[in-house]
């Protein structure tokens, strides 16, 4: 068995991940956490926070305690929630705003994703026994159902100005995708079972339904009436910030994410049409997506399989490597685990940093970085790699 299969490797990693992040990642000054990183873990913008950043730095502190670390990490949570709830929370108009400079929140357009984190974070934090969120965990999950659900499609939009009063023609599968992600967090943490009808629902209609119409696996990008749009960013610069979320093509990495999600969904309601997806989504994805050659996972390919970004990012990887494990658990496939070793060497060896810790976020095909000295930009915080880490050994109990 190879050493990435082994427990307490996954378990060593999690906490090398953590170890980077927890002695630097507090403002003592001014509250909430920093949310930029360079290499060696020095700050490039003191003044920046971001809400996604704030609440994977409390969903990875969360794992931390769930995986039996500090307790010394509660107190990190609690700092996190307190900030949000002082300075991105919309007061006026309800919800919260993403980013702020110091006490300041940049009053910008309301986003299903943003909230879908924040909903997330309270959930998770709750299992780790932070239970005065519970309230909250129902109080965003209903801000969401009244501003941002579209009762006509039975699906979330994506983004709306502040005071709700105008939607953004956009629609898009990413928000849903963490929609489902937070609405399981929501039905673990409180027995609910209108979060789990939620995430099957969502999950049916965009992994069952819309996948038909593209080749067995989900598309990005839909017009205002749920019609898939295959011309959208197609010729956006893929490094762009306003495109980070809404790339050309198929995402490999939200085809595991989909993947991961159906199994998930799976051990409270199992339904005959769950496994076989996920099974399909990531074969396909690995067929269309893994680089035979040169090893790694390209970023995009488009319609007809051909390679539209050849750009390794650290998220896909490893989101691979968590739904290969979590496949391999629960079929006793062995090619899962060949695939899950794959990734995890490729991963070791271009995206761990074996000197700081952490991983890098993005490289080239060839496998060299395409940013230097920079660690983590908002909203990295490796949680992805935190949350492979503690899936995979949740899994490891609940399959054996």
């Amino acid at each position: 068995m190879s050493k990435y299969r082994e427990a307490q490797f996954i378990k060593d990693h999690a906490f090398q991940v953590l170890q980077f992040y927890e002695p630097i990642c507090k403002d003592k000054e001014n509250g909430g956490f920093f949310c930029t990183y360079n290499d060696d873990g020095q700050i490039y913008d003191k003044k920046l926070k971001d809400l996604v950043s704030a609440c994977r730095f409390n969903l990875n502190f969360s794992y931390g305690i769930l995986l039996n670390g500090k307790e010394e990490y509660k107190d990190l949570i609690r700092h996190g929630f307190e900030f949000i709830e002082m300075v991105h929370r919309d007061n006026e108009n309800g919800g919260y705003y993403q980013r702020a400079r110091g006490y300041k929140a940049e009053r910008n357009n309301k986003m299903t994703y943003v909230h879908a984190f924040y909903l997330f974070a309270l959930s998770t934090a709750f299992l780790a026994g932070i239970h005065e969120v519970e309230s909250r965990i129902e109080e965003v999950f209903n801000f969401l159902e009244d501003k941002m659900w579209d009762s006509k499609y039975k699906l979330y939009i994506d983004e709306t100005t502040n005071d709700f009063t105008e939607i953004h023609p956009y629609r898009g599968q990413n928000c849903n995708m963490h929609m489902v992600e937070a609405v399981l967090g929501a039905y673990e943490a409180t027995n609910n079972d209108k979060y789990l009808n939620g995430a099957y629902d969502i999950a049916h209609k965009i992994a069952g339904e819309f996948t038909k119409k593209s080749n067995g696996l989900v598309w990005e990008h839909y017009t205002p009436d749920w019609e898939i749009d295959f011309s959208y960013n197609k010729n956006a610069n893929k490094y762009d910030l306003d495109n980070l979320l809404r790339p050309y093509g198929f995402s490999p990495g939200h085809q595991m994410c989909w993947a991961r999600f159906l199994l998930l969904i799976e051990k409270y309601r199992a339904d005959d049409w769950l496994l076989p997806t996920a099974e399909v989504l990531f074969e396909k994805t690995i067929e269309y997506a893994w680089d035979k050659g040169k090893g790694g996972i390209n970023q995009a390919f488009d319609m007809d399989g051909s390679i539209v970004d050849s750009d390794r990012r650290f998220w896909t990887h490893a989101e691979t490597i968590s739904t290969a494990a979590l496949l391999a658990l629960r079929t006793g496939k062995k090619s899962y685990w060949e695939m899950y070793d794959k990734v995890w060497d490729y991963a070791d060896k271009h995206f761990v940093d074996k000197k700081y810790s952490g991983w890098y976020r993005i490289l080239s095909g060839d496998g060299k970085r395409l940013e230097e000295n920079i660690k983590s930009p908002p909203p990295k915080t490796d949680y992805h790699v935190m949350s492979a880490c503690y899936e995979i050994l949740r899994a490891k109990k609940h399959y054996v």
